[in-house]
């Protein structure tokens, strides 16, 4: 993409925000962007940087408030902008975790206690506050999908998905929006049934994405549409410039700089629902040797 060609794209989503940020309540909300704290990293792109956005995949119903569901996909994502870098962090579904209240699955944090909530769950178990949080209901995801295209995941497992029957072979596949969104639900029909997979699966779907996004980022109008498409339904706090700058932050990544890991844990029941007690250990680890610089240098520490 031309920088002349850019820079009319990040206007187009500049005056796009302006415009929807005070009418959001006009169509339901599907998209929810949250700062938290003091937000520092919203001037992303300023020296060395890392931008943590705490991206939630919420299971609330179309026209529920999308801030309100329980939550099936848990990635904290790290964005060094100057370096191209990123990593994400997929935290299970299940993980055990102290809220205020009692313990509780770290799923329901959101439905009960909201983005702020969620954020603090994550801070004290991986040690890291996220800058945003962004929430996004399946309506939002298969209406940003739509528009997106079809994605390719290489996927090191073979199945059928629980919703949909798409059939996922080892290797590359091609997902439309709908296919999409039955890969990122299934966990029942993996091989081994559990929440890891799944998050694996979620962060595999991530790098297609951003793989899509960064091949078609020179297609006509392509970036417009998308971003048209996301704001159709964004309820957020933040002021048009800063919505610019995070798009304008998000837009460096490298997929070829982006690394993985998965908090890993041991498998136990409470009030008769599986759970996750968290290795708080390697949650610890993985989130001081992240946070300066978005990489993973002494890896996942998680024994594989």
């Amino acid at each position: 993409m031309t920088w002349l060609r850019r820079v009319c794209v990040r206007l187009a989503l500049l005056a796009g925000v302006a415009l929807a940020v005070p009418t959001g309540s006009v169509h339901p909300t599907t998209i929810s962007l949250t700062t938290i704290g003091t937000a520092k990293a919203v001037d992303a792109g300023n020296g060395d940087d890392v931008l943590w956005v705490l991206a939630l995949g919420s299971e609330a119903a179309a026209g529920e408030d999308v801030t309100r569901g329980l939550t099936d996909a848990i990635q904290l994502i790290g964005v060094q902008p100057s370096s191209g870098r990123a990593v994400a962090i997929g935290l299970p579904r299940d993980l055990w975790v102290e809220q205020p209240g009692g313990s509780a699955r770290l799923n329901t944090t959101l439905r009960d206690h909201g983005t702020e909530g969620v954020a603090r769950e994550v801070d004290e178990l991986v040690g890291i506050q996220p800058d945003i949080v962004l929430v996004t209901g399946f309506d939002g995801f298969v209406s940003t999908m739509d528009t997106v295209g079809e994605v390719r995941v290489d996927s090191p497992l073979a199945f059928t998905t629980e919703d949909g029957g798409v059939q996922v072979r080892r290797g590359r596949n091609t997902f439309d929006a709908e296919q999409a969104l039955s890969y990122a639900r299934t966990r029942q029909t993996l091989p081994g049934g559990s929440d890891f997979e799944r998050v694996a699966n979620h962060q595999r779907l991530l790098l297609g994405v951003l793989e899509r996004l960064r091949s078609a980022e020179d297609e006509e109008g392509f970036m417009e549409r998308v971003a048209l498409s996301a704001l159709a339904g964004l309820q957020t706090d933040m002021g048009p410039s800063e919505v610019y700058r995070l798009v304008q932050a998000l837009t460096t990544i490298d997929p070829r700089r982006t690394t993985a890991c998965i908090i890993r844990g041991t498998f136990g029941v409470e009030g008769g629902a599986a759970v996750v007690y968290p290795d708080e250990e390697q949650a610890r680890a993985v989130g001081a040797d992240a946070r300066e610089d978005a990489r993973l240098q002494g890896g996942c520490r998680d024994g594989s």
